[in-house]
């Protein structure tokens, strides 16, 4: 009897607990459907080659690319696999080039990476890609890129095509290695669709010339070549598509999005913005203009020096393009620490919050910011020293 009760008991609990793991399994099918894996074969001038390709959809807010480091150490390396089932991707492709070759252990990366707003390395050389959330990402040289604007950062380059067209020209980017000038070679790319489908794939024996052709036969309003040779290689759903030929120093990773975003209350109603909050080491940044417009104040720029005017109730706050800030005329001793973020301006919430005489109130577990105005006595920020930067801020 004790028995029976015993396996009844066992029954029902597994009974409960098997919906939950399979609305976990369904879930983690579903997200895995926005990341495709394929090949083509592709005409080229020295003959067809065949592309293996993953297309990943960033219109799914589910999904994030992002850099990751070899054992996350500057200087390691780790296969490219072991990058990927680390981080629990679903793709990775081989990232900038490396010091493959260095003597000893340590084998630094080339080119720039940002992660998590975070420069981990720099470089001006070659073309980087950069992300921001779910918005169409960025190509360009890495010379006139500024890492400050994207939450990740890859580079390696050049750059195959822009704006549909090819644009090749290594030496132009300052990259003069005859692998990239006039060999063909196993290659590895990056880019994106008009539609925001992010396409990273490799392709065997072609120059350069050949790789962009192919990436504008795809489709490709934008892409850049990768690191290649035996660093390429392509990862998706459990298993290499194109086996690297030794470990690598960093790689891109599409991975789940595993922090849920950022929203802003005003007491209880929530504020959206065109460009969605971001943390960033302990501050909320958000758009300038928008978060003060939606906190009640009117905001103009001046035409003359091009600063930032917000006026509430008799109270007229000025910021700079310098990043000084002004209360009814009087300078405040701290700077808006503005950064420019998808083409748009954005401060802390926490400056703009207290220039309105209010304050913040930050849920680190639903990651949600309420702002209280006109508080009574609002202690406020640029009255005391050392509290920029405070969480959630």
């Amino acid at each position: 009897m004790k028995i029976g009760k015993w396996l009844i008991s066992i029954v029902l609990l597994v009974a409960l607990a098997l919906p939950a793991h399979l609305a976990a399994q369904g879930a983690a099918q579903d997200v895995s459907k926005s990341v495709m894996a394929g090949s083509k074969k592709v005409s080229t001038s020295a003959g067809s080659r065949t592309v293996q390709f993953v297309t990943i959809n960033l219109n799914d807010p589910r999904l994030e690319v992002r850099p990751v480091l070899a054992r996350d150490e500057l200087g390691r390396t780790e296969s490219l696999a072991g990058m990927a089932k680390r981080t629990g991707a679903l793709a990775a492709i081989n990232g900038t080039f490396f010091m493959a070759y260095n003597k000893g252990d340590y084998k630094p990366p080339w080119g720039l990476i940002v992660i998590d707003y975070e420069k981990k390395h720099d470089g001006v050389s070659g073309s980087s890609i950069g992300f921001n959330g779910n918005a169409l990402p960025v190509i360009d040289r890495s010379s006139r890129f500024d890492a400050n604007s994207f939450q990740h950062v890859t580079s390696a380059g050049p750059t195959l095509v822009k704006d549909g067209k090819i644009v090749v020209n290594p030496v132009a980017e300052g990259m003069n290695d005859p692998k990239l000038t006039k060999a063909s070679g196993q290659r590895s790319f990056i880019g994106y669709t008009a539609n925001n489908q992010l396409v990273m794939g490799t392709v065997p024996n072609v120059t350069l010339a050949q790789l962009a052709g192919i990436c504008q036969a795809m489709g490709l309003v934008a892409a850049m070549n990768l690191d290649g040779g035996a660093s390429s290689g392509l990862y998706a759903h459990g298993k290499l598509l194109t086996a690297p030929g030794r470990e690598l120093s960093n790689a891109l990773v599409v991975v789940p999005r595993k922090v849920a975003p950022i929203q802003v209350m005003r007491q209880s109603e929530k504020i959206s913005f065109l460009t969605p909050p971001v943390l960033i080491r302990g501050s909320i940044y958000v758009p300038t203009m928008e978060a003060f417009e939606k906190l009640g104040a009117a905001v103009h720029i001046d035409q003359q020096d091009g600063a930032l005017v917000a006026a509430i109730e008799g109270t007229v706050i000025r910021i700079t393009k310098q990043g000084k800030v002004f209360r009814d005329g009087k300078a405040l001793p701290l700077s808006a620490d503005k950064r420019t973020i998808a083409g748009t301006e954005m401060v802390p919430l926490r400056l703009v919050a207290e220039l309105l005489d209010g304050k913040i109130e930050w849920d680190q577990q639903k990651r949600t910011a309420t702002i209280q105005l006109k508080a009574s006595a609002p202690e406020r920020w640029y009255d005391k020293p050392a509290s920029h930067g405070k969480q959630g801020g």
